[in-house]
């Protein structure tokens, strides 16, 4: 059988076209990784510059009692970890500074008189000083903090103490460290 040339047109203009739609299909693909690996590629840099690096531990810690501690009085503890940017103070607040925290509103962190916070300056990362009447302060640069909510009250830091939540145990009084509140570190960020 032999065929009449408008069917051999057909067939050749057919296979044409099969084959125009398998490049364009295949470029298309071709381009969709390439977008893909593009943008993969930039990931970490855009993870670096959009979340600011913040240590998180989930994990309770047992940092003292409720017994070992006298009213007025700052013990030194380390959370999440055992590193010296985790030095922390917990301090059982006198009664006066609880009334201040009520009167003010700024008594977001006390848990039944204690109140916790890192005591790395969010300066340039100096270690604060046991606290001298109610501040904290930052022997570098002179930056002072509140006892009561860790915030500045003079110095160069450009945002408060990070706090610590605290969790209590009524029963043996054991004071938990629950979670780190804010950034470790220094910087304008």
């Amino acid at each position: 059988m032999t065929k009449r040339p408008d069917e051999i047109q057909g067939e050749i203009s057919d296979a044409e076209t099969a084959g125009d739609l398998s490049r364009r299909t295949f470029l298309k693909m071709l381009m969709g990784v390439s977008a893909v690996m593009s943008t993969l590629t930039f990931a970490p840099l855009a993870n670096f510059f959009i979340a600011p690096p913040i240590k998180e531990n989930k994990d309770r810690k047992k940092i003292g009692n409720t017994n070992e501690l006298q009213e007025g009085s700052t013990m030194i503890f380390f959370y999440p970890g055992e590193d010296s940017s985790d030095r922390s103070f917990l301090t059982h607040l006198s009664a006066e500074y609880l009334e201040k925290a009520q009167e003010e509103g700024t008594g977001q962190f006390i848990v039944d008189g204690f109140v916790a916070f890192n005591t790395v300056c969010p300066h340039l990362q100096c270690p604060i000083e046991i606290p001298e009447d109610d501040v904290f302060i930052c022997p570098c640069h002179g930056g002072f903090f509140s006892i009561i909510d860790g915030t500045v009250l003079g110095g160069p830091s450009p945002r408060p103490l990070p706090a610590i939540r605290l969790e209590i145990d009524k029963a043996s009084g054991d004071i938990y460290a629950a979670e780190l509140i804010g950034k470790i570190g220094y910087g304008r960020d």
